[in-house]
């Protein structure tokens, strides 16, 4: 007997007379539940219904049990026997279905504790661990649904794995309980898990994760530089408000650019590096590392160019010549830099991964490529650009700028100077002409950096005192400075030749106190005689306004006088140290004096170009009392 092919004749049979299963139950006695129970093959009735439903249907008890008309009548005793297998067999339908439950319940539980320990070690490790060490969720939303899964797997393991009998009432205080703490982290979440917009991608390999968040009420955007999958942390804020859509492009697997608009509708464009081209370099800049001639070759004539040289970085591209001066340009990272015009952002340029920096002054070495791309909210096309210029194997002489540290170089006619020994600060001007300057005729120092320089005979200072900002130039006419000194950012010194003949000079000694821009004569003369004539090789120095000195060499530089002011180079008077006579024949060449740290001053005495006493030694003179009395100090 089939339950199944039972049940449905029991269907078709009611439905022939048109009955529901609550109008079948009412006619023979039962509910209409057992009739739906009978109709899906769940059960059988009991041997005594069958002929009521016989009568009901009009049909024989033997057609019921077949499940079909026409069939061979069934005797009682056959009918009891079909009835009893049927019901073993719905007996044992159900004993299986208990056990798919069972097994259903058991395998829904160990999952359950399996997610709930993991849930559960992840929020604490979270909580103990990576918050106080300034970590977050990529997502603001990840620490509700984490403690969700928490709330949901701890119901599933109570309901699938703890039996407890007879305690109806645990059970639902339970319930009640899980339902109240999933309400609240749900009202928890919903009130602050969507205060920011989330932004998480990874590059093409995987290698490298952008975390964005930005803050749906103020715009404003945080970027995450460290990233864990879940967790990132060394958060960096951005200098400007987000109004609309964000964009991000990865240019490199370690390179993604980020492009928005601000409040007031103007492009703002941030890179997100997460890789070097150093080889363990900590710090080197982009626009050194690229100087030559760049180019894509592409076979539909849109070739797009860039220079980069002393002067900056030239970009040819869709018959557009652009130059972008080095300080306004921004670096990110050290292997991508964005160029700004008019402080508006118009290019990234990016080192591809196969870029190699030369250990002698990191240039990319030969078979290295660039990542040209404009900066637009729209769609932007990618160039991967190739050095054109030669590169050998020895890149120590490549045409790049490096610059020591409070120094200055002249290549290509431009002056370049810097303070750090790698940022190079270019001076304007043309400078073709100078080979060098001479000691005395410049200062590269952050409070004060001056050249003196010739151009066209007539005699020009230029000076920043703004760590090379901004520059001034000053045309000194027609003159010649030997020594300029600057004691601070306004008052200076310099001595200048008008005319020279015959290893003497003639000139003046000239102070500033407006910087540089002015100069007036103080120089009045020098001893008893007040000449207003000096050696060619004179050099002066001064260590306050009032306190100087002079030197007078001679043409040949076997002797050399030193001579001291103590009105601000009105004035000059010899001085001499306290020798003997035999030592006045010896030691008779005056250097000029140097201050130490300590505030004394310091005094060679040598034997000059024809001296070779003792080995040539010099003889030391220190001074505690600004140079009114000096103390032999001992030879060197």
């Amino acid at each position: 007997m089939d339950n199944l092919k039972f049940g449905s004749f029991i269907k078709e049979l009611r439905k022939e007379k048109n009955m529901t299963q609550k109008e079948l139950a009412k006619k023979i006695g039962l509910t209409d539940k057992a009739i739906s129970k009978w109709e899906r093959g769940l059960s059988f009735p009991d041997i005594t219904m069958l002929n009521s439903l016989a009568e009901v249907f009009d049909v024989d008890v033997s057609e019921i049990l077949n499940g079909e008309r026409g069939k061979e009548k069934i005797n009682n005793e056959d009918i009891e026997k079909k009835i009893q297998e049927a019901v073993e067999k719905v007996t044992l339908k159900k004993e299986k279905r208990e056990r798919r439950i069972k097994i259903l319940k058991r395998t829904i539980g160990i999952i359950s504790c399996v997610l709930f320990v993991l849930s559960f070690l992840l929020q604490l490790g979270y909580l103990i661990f990576l918050k106080p060490r300034s970590y977050v969720y990529v997502s603001d939303l990840l620490f509700y649904i984490i403690n969700e899964i928490i709330i949901l797997t701890c119901s599933l393991i109570f309901f699938t794995l703890v039996k407890i009998k007879k305690n109806f009432i645990k059970n639902i205080v339970i319930s009640i309980l899980l339902v109240i703490l999933s309400i609240i982290n749900i009202a928890f979440m919903i009130n602050n898990g969507f205060e920011n917009k989330w932004i998480v991608e990874f590059s093409k390999d995987f290698s490298s994760q952008l975390v964005l968040k930005k803050n749906k009420k103020t715009g404003e955007i945080t970027y995450y530089k460290n990233t864990k999958v879940l967790f990132a942390k060394d958060e960096e804020i951005f200098s400007n408000e987000v109004e609309g859509a964000i964009k991000t492009q990865w240019l490199t697997n370690d390179i993604c650019s980020i492009t928005y608009k601000n409040k007031d509708g103007n492009l703002e464009e941030f890179v997100a590096t997460y890789g070097d081209r150093g080889n363990g370099i900590s710090y080197y800049y982009v626009t050194n590392t690229i100087v030559g001639n760049w180019q894509n070759f592409s076979q539909y004539g849109d070739d797009v160019k860039i220079t980069v040289d002393s002067k900056g970085i030239t970009i040819k591209k869709d018959e557009k010549e652009e130059l972008f001066k080095f300080e306004d340009c921004k670096q990110y990272g050290t292997i991508a830099v964005v160029l700004y015009k008019n402080d508006v952002p118009c290019y990234v340029i990016a080192l591809n991964e196969n870029c190699e920096l030369d250990e002698t002054n990191d240039i990319i070495k030969d078979g290295g490529t660039i990542t040209l791309v404009e900066v637009s909210m729209g769609r932007t096309k990618t160039d991967i650009l190739e050095c054109t210029n030669y590169k050998g194997e020895d890149l120590s002489n490549y045409n790049a700028v490096n610059v020591k540290a409070n120094d200055y170089k002249i290549q290509n006619g431009i002056l370049y100077i810097s303070y750090d020994g790698k940022n190079v600060i270019e001076v304007p001007g043309d400078f073709s002409d100078v080979d060098e300057f001479e000691d005395g005729t410049y200062q590269v120092e952050e409070e004060k950096t001056f050249f003196t320089y010739k151009d066209n005979n007539e005699e020009y200072l230029i000076y920043s005192d703004d760590k090379g900002v901004n520059w001034n130039t000053i045309k000194l006419g027609n003159t010649s400075v030997q020594v300029m000194q600057f004691l601070n950012t306004n008052i200076g010194y310099m001595l200048e030749f008008k005319d020279v003949a015959m290893g003497i000079a003639f000139g003046d000694i000239s102070k500033t106190t407006d910087g540089g821009k002015t100069w007036q004569v103080v120089f009045n003369g020098i001893g008893d005689s007040e000449e207003k004539v000096f050696s060619r090789g004179s050099k002066i120095r001064f260590f306050d306004e009032n306190l100087g000195f002079l030197t007078m060499p001679n043409a040949g530089g076997e002797t050399s006088e030193l001579y001291i002011t103590k009105d601000g180079g009105i004035t000059f008077t010899r001085m001499n140290v306290q020798q003997t006579e035999e030592e006045r024949d010896i030691y008779d060449y005056y250097e000029l004096p140097e201050k130490e740290d300590d505030g004394t001053l310091t005094l060679e005495v040598g034997q000059g170009s024809n001296g070779d006493y003792n080995g040539g030694k010099s003889k030391i003179y220190v001074s505690n009392d600004n140079a009114n009395t000096w103390e032999f100090k001992g030879e060197e």
